[in-house]
């Protein structure tokens, strides 16, 4: 019988403690299923989260991530395609994520540079 010491190397076996990172995501459209997506198809170790409120004008979502990869490897797996088609935002902690919501414009509300660009349009359309 062989002996199951020299089956196993014990050496490449460790049972690190596993500190999971919380990692916050915001953008444009719903950009939830594609994220999540392309993590399932990367050697990335995380765990899906959960926001209540979330809505489709200014969707966000949660992600935990194992403490020994950095956001940039994170973002690696999303990939730069997916992050700028959906302008995606990644917040660190919980302070940060909740000021950048409170920042936004609500869902009927136009940003200043959109408020002009509709007063040029109009103002082409009336010289007509």
């Amino acid at each position: 019988m062989q002996n199951i010491t020299n089956v196993f190397d014990y050496a490449e076996i460790t049972h690190e403690k596993m500190n999971w990172v919380t990692i916050y995501i915001t953008g444009k459209a719903d950009f939830r299923i594609d994220v999540k997506k392309k993590l399932e198809h990367s050697d990335i170790e995380f765990m899906p989260g959960y926001i209540e409120n979330s809505s489709k004008a200014n969707p966000h979502d949660l992600y935990w991530l194992n403490g020994h990869i950095d956001l940039r490897k994170f973002k690696e797996a999303i990939g730069g395609k997916l992050i700028w088609k959906y302008r995606l935002r990644f917040f660190t902690n919980l302070e940060a994520f909740i000021a950048f919501q409170n920042e936004m414009p609500a869902n009927n509300e136009f940003t200043a540079h959109e408020l002009r660009m509709i007063a040029e349009m109009q103002a082409l359309e009336e010289s007509k």
